[in-house]
């Protein structure tokens, strides 16, 4: 599906994703997944080469909810840009628009009753984004109605997460790429004026320059080009600007993009302990947040010893159980 959003400069764009109709399903459900971090644009929902995003969200179309599956700016027909990786206003109006444009799509084939209340899933990245989305649905004029949220292994407080990173430059962490991805899609977005050597170590600056984030290559094959270290990654001049208070423009920019939003819609969160990639404290916070604001909406699960990698699975399987459970009450009012 192709569809009319707008790019990070506010003009209009036509941007893709797909959808998914589970067959010969009564009455189905209505979902959103926003999708975790891709690096290949074949793994977009709508090029769905190989195990695609689509292939691996199958799942909750087999459950019987019409899916939408937005590929984002950056991926599908819009691959030839970059994507501008956890930033907020855009993550949010690529998925809402491509969930509009969804919504058109099945009342005009009588797929599904409309008016009734959406889900919106993901996981990661996708997670940031779902609560983006849910925000925007929620503090705007929409005609959309929201039933659950559910998150996995969120960053949140991007701000906190920057510092815990430098803070613990020499600790393991389970995906260099995606620092590397997040300070370089910054420097491009924010048009920071420093090269990326200030930066990067060589020779990772001018692999990152060259194209490594370009979507053609694989997360095998930029994991690859990349140290195991985040404190082999970045240039020692960089990790001490940061530590003393400088970098200015780029906490300036994380800082527009942290998201502390708790929406008031029921809440499924989900965050692996042992999480090297998103630091629990980002769900912790969340909780500390809602709590403090008096909310009851939100169900919060932290399984001990589960990694970045493996917290998909708790929350794949919690997020299909809470969708059961949402079904049945709806079906029963």
């Amino acid at each position: 599906m192709v569809y009319n959003t707008v790019d990070t400069e506010g003009n209009s764009i036509v941007a893709s994703g797909a959808i998914m109709v589970p067959k010969g399903m009564d009455n189905p459900g209505l979902l959103s997944v926003q999708h975790a971090t891709i690096f290949s644009n074949s793994e977009a929902p709508s090029v769905d080469v190989g195990i695609s995003v689509a292939t691996r969200k199958a799942i909750f179309a087999s459950a019987g909810y019409i899916t939408f599956l937005p590929d984002y700016l950056g991926y599908g027909i819009t691959g030839e840009m970059l994507h501008p990786y956890q930033q907020e206003s855009t993550l949010a109006s690529a998925s809402y628009d491509m969930l509009r444009a969804g919504l058109e799509f099945v009342e005009s084939r009588e797929l599904a009753n409309t008016s009734q209340p959406i889900n919106l899933t993901g996981y990661s990245e996708g997670a940031y984004a779902t609560l983006a989305l849910a925000r925007l649905i929620e503090t705007t004029n929409t005609p959309v109605q929201l039933d659950l949220v559910s998150m996995g292994a969120p960053i949140f407080d991007l701000s906190g997460t920057m510092n815990f990173i430098i803070d613990n430059i020499k600790e393991p962490t389970e995906c260099v790429p995606c620092y590397a991805y997040f300070l370089y899609t910054y420097h491009q977005l924010y048009e920071f004026p420093r090269p990326l050597s200030d930066y990067f170590n060589s020779p990772y600056d001018q692999r990152i320059a060259d194209g490594l984030f370009s979507g053609e290559n694989s997360a095998d094959f930029v994991r690859n080009q990349l140290p195991e270290g985040v404190d082999l990654l970045f240039n020692p001049s960089f990790i001490d600007r940061y530590l003393n208070g400088g970098e200015s423009e780029l906490r300036a920019a994380v800082a527009e993009n942290d998201l502390f939003y708790i929406p008031n819609a029921e809440v499924l969160l989900v965050h692996g302990a042992a999480d090297g990639v998103a630091p629990v404290f980002n769900s912790d916070d969340f909780e500390s947040r809602a709590l403090a604001a008096g909310k009851t909406n939100l169900t919060y699960q932290r399984p001990e010893g589960v990694t970045h990698g493996t917290g998909i699975f708790p929350w794949g399987i919690g997020t299909l159980e809470a969708l059961g459970v949402r079904s049945k009450m709806l079906a029963s009012q």
